[in-house]
């Protein structure tokens, strides 16, 4: 026996089917839409912190270079031509003398580093034993400020970003150096005025002047 069913019970059937199908499909996407959401929130929050810590880098350089520049601007007094009393035998590259009653000695850059490293060469650790021999024997307890100079030529092939970072870090590794042999690193001050004290040429401003500070 046929049984036929009404038109309109198989319309009926086929909208259920037709809308459990949407139904299907709508929360396939919704669930794909939620996972897509998912990852752009994941992705904006590592941009936003990559974005913070690049500017919290960038503000810390800032206020580093303001610090050296504000340095710099006080340029160092001017020399006279007397010779400090037992720096007579100094070793090559390494001159003294007195600055407003203070002992200045003036290193050579060429003679401490390569061009544009601030790595201590073997044979400037051989000069400054015997710079540190001297101060020991005849300042033990005076302080040291050491100041790093360089040339003007802006920095290219370099890993400092600026003249001022290069002359503090070859400040700071000839302190380091000499903390080693005997000075207390208590007793050292630091500062670079970069490229803002040229002298004569580009070799003579590539210096580290280390002066003994009266107390």
């Amino acid at each position: 026996m046929n049984i036929r069913m009404p038109s309109v019970m198989l319309a009926a059937i086929a909208a259920s089917s037709m809308l459990v199908g949407c139904n299907n499909a709508q929360k396939d996407e919704l669930a794909m839409l939620r996972e897509e959401n998912s990852q752009l929130e994941l992705q904006r929050d590592e941009a936003r912190s990559a974005l913070d810590a690049s500017e919290s880098e960038r503000r810390r350089l800032e206020e580093q270079l303001g610090n050296t520049q504000a340095r710099a601007s006080e340029q160092p007094p001017a020399a006279t031509t007397s010779t400090p009393t037992g720096f007579e035998n100094l070793p090559p590259g390494v001159t003294a003398e007195t600055r407003n009653g203070e002992v200045v000695l003036t290193i050579e850059g060429d003679v401490l580093f390569d061009s544009g490293k601030a790595t201590l060469k073997t044979d400037a650790k051989r000069t400054l034993d015997k710079v540190v021999s001297e101060i020991k024997k005849q300042y033990p307890s005076s302080r040291i400020r050491l100041a790093g100079f360089t040339d003007t030529d802006p920095i290219k092939k370099s890993p400092f970003k600026t003249n001022y970072h290069l002359g503090f870090e070859r400040a700071f590794n000839v302190g380091e150096y000499i903390a080693t042999k005997g000075i207390d690193q208590s007793r050292i001050h630091y500062s670079s005025f970069g490229p803002d004290a040229p002298k004569s040429s580009k070799k003579a401003s590539r210096r580290v002047e280390l002066a003994i500070v009266n107390e």
